[in-house]
């Protein structure tokens, strides 16, 4: 009878120990971005912030960002978790474990929250959103890691991981926690993005973010950004999450191309209105040769990211110069 109780016992706990975490909700999960993000520092080498800064946005969310002072982009990476896997987008654009330990931070987030929900160490899936340096600078890190999968910016790639037909409207189960993937190419031919019902954020990379949006294909963005406007009138989405900031938070500021302090910045989290006011401007822009500054995000095509240096224009053509555009 002793031996009988003890099995049951034994069962109890290990049932208790894997218990399913549930992300079925009617409302979006909360989450915290009341903070501010490190910006780096006039000399990077004095700088003495951590390298990876990392942020608890709720319980199964966390957000990383690269200091500015180990590279001027500061790209931001997302981990999210769920009952069977985790997912982190994007890598960061140092390659080196040395001055950018992403596997390291990455495998201590991970031990913390499976300590915290008692459960195993999730599958990890490594998902960068696009092809950008940005994007793909420690993927190299996780060769070799157990119990990984990395998926590269390919189309064979991620048709074996979201199935071909991803591009009408593709998922990925992280174990209850159920998010909707769909391509959103023009700034970059392999750019995709990710809504995720739970927390109602969405996820747009190096694809839409507070910054210079250097249109390479003018059809295809303006594609992606209908996608993603029909995609917020069919689903609530609290903010938009994307892959960097590199504008001031004074309107129509951005920061000087590759300068490594970056204090009185531009929020990271965008909203469904900014999506709408730069399809506006997208529609305006038309094919044509054109810099848009809006509050929120400079809108650039025909032009490279250098056409805007120190915060001001370089060029904007005749016709579109207006009192907005300073």
């Amino acid at each position: 009878m002793k031996k009988l109780f003890l099995v049951l016992a034994i069962v109890l706990v290990n049932v208790q120990s894997q218990a399913q975490i549930s992300f079925d909700r009617e409302t979006a999960a909360p989450g915290n971005l009341r903070f501010t993000w490190i910006h780096g520092s006039l000399s990077a080498k004095a700088n003495t912030d951590v390298r990876i800064q990392v942020h608890r946005y709720n319980e199964h969310t966390y957000i990383l960002r690269q200091n500015p002072a180990i590279h001027w982009e500061a790209p931001f990476m997302y981990l999210l978790m769920g009952n069977e896997r985790a997912l982190l987008l994007d890598t960061g654009a140092t390659e080196e474990a040395e001055y950018f330990p992403l596997r390291e931070v990455v495998d201590q987030v991970l031990t913390r929250w499976s300590d915290a929900q008692g459960i195993e160490m999730p599958e990890l899936l490594v998902l960068p959103l696009g092809s950008d340096q940005s994007q793909l600078g420690a993927l190299g890190q996780f060769n070799g890691r157990p119990n990984t999968v990395i998926i590269p910016p390919t189309e064979e790639s991620r048709d074996q991981l979201f199935g071909e037909g991803w591009h009408e409207g593709g998922q990925l189960d992280l174990g209850g926690r159920l998010l909707e993937v769909l391509p959103t190419p023009g700034l970059d031919t392999a750019a995709m993005s990710l809504y995720d019902p739970w927390a109602q954020l969405m996820f747009t990379g190096n694809a839409f973010y507070p910054g210079r949006l250097v249109i390479r294909d003018f059809k295809d963005y303006r594609q992606s950004l209908r996608a993603l406007v029909k995609l917020a009138d069919t689903k609530p989405v609290s903010m938009i999450l994307g892959g960097r900031i590199e504008m001031t938070s004074q309107p129509g500021m951005d920061y000087r191309l590759r300068t490594n302090f970056r204090p009185n910045e531009h929020s990271l989290q965008l909203s469904v209105r900014h999506l709408e006011t730069a399809l506006q401007a997208v529609t305006l822009i038309n094919g044509t040769t054109d810099i848009r500054v809006l509050n929120d995000l400079i809108l650039m095509h025909g032009v490279g990211r250098g056409a805007r240096d120190s915060g001001s224009p370089v060029f904007i053509p005749e016709q579109f110069r207006a009192p907005n555009t300073r």
